[in-house]
This record gives C-alpha cells, sequence and structure tokens, in this order.
C-alpha cells in the first residue's frame, strides 16, 4: 500500500506542458540565456540554463535556484531576471523528471538535494570558472534542496534564502496523506520511512535542520522565508520552525503571503480572482487539460507573476552582504 501511494505521486514524470502557467522569454528581451546539459550518475541528463544581462561589468556573483516540485527553473524566470539585473549570474536547472531534464519520474523528495548537490558539483568546475562568490535560492522542494545538500558535500556558499521550505521528507509525505485520506494515515509513517530508506539509503533522513548546521558552522549565512498562512507547507514541517538558531541564520515570517510568498499582494489577489472564475466556468470536476487551457487563455501574465519588491529588495540585500 505504501509503495503504490508513494509511487501515484513520485513515480512519473511532470513535462513542461503539465504547468498550467508558464513566464514567457518574450516578456525579458535582454536577459541572456545560454542553455547547457550535464550528467546524472544514473545515465540521463539534467538540462540547465546560465542567465545573465551582457551591460553587466563585473558579476556580483552567482546564484543556483532549486525550484520547486512539479515546477521547473522557468517557473522562476521573474524572480531570475531580477537578480540578473542585479549584476548577478543565475544558473537554473531541471530536477529529475522535471520539464526538460531527463529521469523516469520526480523519484521522491529526497531527490531534490540529490539532484542540487550533481548541480553544485557541476556549477563549481564547470560554470564558476571565475570563482565568484555562491548564493542558493531555493523554494518549497527546493527550499528543502538549499538546506540540505550540506548533508551531501560542503561547498563554499556565501549565502542562501530559503523559502516556504519544509524540513522532513516522510513528515511531508504523511501530511499530504492525511489532507487526502485521514488522519489515520499517520499509522504509516513508519512504513514511508522504510520506503524511502530502501529508495534513497541514508540521505532518507537527511533534514534541513541538519544540513543548515554543518553549512552554517562553516560560516554559510541563511535567510528563511515562511508565511503563517502557507497550506502547502504548514509552519509545523516548516524549515523556519524547526531550524536550531543560531547567528548565521535571520529569519523571516510573513501573514498573508501563501506558499508562494514572493507574489506581489496584487498577483496573489489577481490569483485568487482568476482561480474562482476557473472553478465556476469549469466546475470542481475539471480535467488537468480544461484547467490548463483556461489559465493560458484567460491569464494576464504581467498581473499573475509580479513579485513582490519589498521582499526580492531584503534578499537581494542579504546577498550583496555576502559579496562583502
Amino acid at each position: 500500500m505504501v509503495s503504490t501511494l508513494y509511487e501515484s505521486v513520485f513515480g512519473k514524470r511532470f513535462e513542461i506542458y503539465d504547468s498550467p502557467l508558464l513566464p514567457d522569454f518574450k516578456d525579458y528581451p535582454d536577459l541572456q540565456s545560454d542553455p547547457v546539459s550535464f550528467p546524472s550518475e544514473k545515465g540521463y541528463n539534467y538540462s540547465g540554463t546560465i542567465y545573465y544581462y551582457n551591460n553587466v561589468p563585473k558579476f556580483k556573483g552567482l546564484i543556483v535556484f532549486s525550484h520547486g516540485i512539479f515546477d521547473g527553473q522557468l517557473n522562476y524566470l521573474p524572480e531570475i531576471d531580477y537578480f540578473a539585473k542585479r549584476g548577478y549570474k543565475v544558473f537554473g536547472f531541471d530536477n529529475t523528471g522535471s520539464h526538460l531534464s531527463g529521469g523516469k519520474s520526480l523519484r521522491g523528495l529526497p531527490q531534490s538535494a540529490k539532484d542540487l548537490d550533481t548541480a553544485l558539483d557541476y556549477v563549481t568546475r564547470e560554470i564558476n570558472t571565475e570563482k565568484l562568490p555562491l548564493f542558493l535560492f531555493g523554494h518549497s522542494w527546493g527550499g528543502y534542496a538549499v538546506s540540505t545538500v550540506s548533508c551531501y558535500n560542503q561547498y563554499d556558499i556565501k549565502g542562501v534564502f530559503v523559502q516556504s521550505g519544509f524540513n522532513r521528507c516522510c513528515d511531508m509525505v504523511v501530511a499530504e496523506a492525511v489532507k487526502r485520506f485521514g488522519k489515520w494515515m499517520f499509522a504509516l509513517m513508519p512504513y514511508i520511512k522504510m520506503y524511502e530508506r530502501i529508495k534513497f539509503g541514508k540521505a532518507a533522513d537527511y533534514t534541513a535542520m541538519q544540513g543548515i548546521a554543518k553549512a552554517t558552522a562553516r560560516g554559510t549565512k541563511f535567510l528563511i522565508l515562511h508565511s503563517l498562512d502557507d497550506k502547502t507547507i504548514s509552519l509545523t514541517n516548516s524549515v523556519l520552525l524547526n531550524v536550531i538558531k543560531n547567528d548565521n541564520i535571520t529569519l523571516i515570517t510573513e501573514k498573508h503571503k501563501g506558499h508562494d510568498s514572493l507574489d506581489s499582494d496584487k498577483a496573489i489577489k489577481y490569483k485568487k480572482r482568476l482561480d474562482d472564475r476557473c472553478y465556476d466556468e469549469l466546475g470542481k470536476n475539471a480535467t488537468s487539460r480544461a484547467k490548463r487551457d483556461f489559465y493560458q487563455k484567460n491569464a494576464d501574465k504581467k498581473a499573475y507573476f509580479e513579485i513582490d519588491y519589498r521582499l526580492m529588495k531584503l534578499i537581494a540585500d542579504f546577498y550583496e552582504a555576502g559579496c562583502r
């Protein structure tokens, strides 16, 4: 039963067309994007991109993005463009089984940290030839990855931004199962932990708390953001609530930002209206294809993808402190 439940979520790919709405490159005409690929241990290739602006005389640093589950690097173009304009090189990539990268499936929640470790090994050898200060940006599944990656290997990372991340994989699997099937699913916790251990080995037990402790001991700074009303990752399961605080960690809470906490207030309201309209027009039993077509036809991308510049500036200031 546990294997069936687990593989029903993680045992398949999520292609780029599975995302109902993506930012469009044509909205960022001056943003340069150089595609690259790099190999995984299992024989498939990851798809990555180096983003930058040509008019930057000297890059401040290199920011590596780790995306959320069911998404890919393109979902973060507004944030990527913001940092590229601020004078950074940015590296984005798609995780295993996601969008343009290879792999038969997502495999499971621990995979994002493994993917990031592989990406950082590639980046430090092949991309960051200028030895620019290295920073990480991770959202949700990627928030877990950027927090946990130091359990795999130690890198010279100056600063890490964690947006809406979770602390432990099995807790998130159980939390989602409880939402779908009821509280009796808590009884499956030992079996879920066992299944992940069989699939991922000791990496199944890595937590954000452990990774952050290892990284901060080497001087890496962390900026951790979580909204109190996040319905995707509860505060109980968040990186923010579970991390052991020290002088290298800064915590930020928002009250009404939800899971996509870098959306502007206008974007949050716009998305709510669009979601309500979709439900009213298509009904609760609408297919994924119908919803995708609705959003592609009706969404105003400028309004939909507007970012919160107040919070983005906080992150930029955090990174720039690490450049000094």
